[in-house]
């Protein structure tokens, strides 16, 4: 389960974080504060784009998920994804 909080509570830091768009609250954006960009009023930062954004644009955020200690994928034997998708680091559906 995903801890959603506001975005007024968002580091100011620099790290990335999970943000929800005002906009288009159904996508997910991976944004951080970008002090050199605080003074133009677009201060987040989208890791996919240079463009700005204002402090308001988005409504919640959330912190990235800790990551898996080496060989505990939680992928089992016999499950989807196990010898074929898993191991080659493929995405499946």
């Amino acid at each position: 389960m995903t801890d959603w909080r506001s975005i007024d509570r968002a580091p100011q830091d620099g790290r990335w974080i999970i943000a929800i768009h005002r906009d288009v609250p159904d996508r997910r954006a991976v944004i951080r504060w970008d002090p050199g960009r605080a003074g133009d009023g677009r201060p987040w930062h989208v890791a996919t784009t240079e463009y700005g954004y204002a402090p308001d644009a988005f409504t919640h955020w959330t912190p990235f998920p800790e990551l898996p200690e080496p060989g505990q994928g939680g992928e089992k034997g016999g499950e989807k994804g196990g010898e074929k998708g898993g191991e080659k680091g493929g995405l499946t559906g």
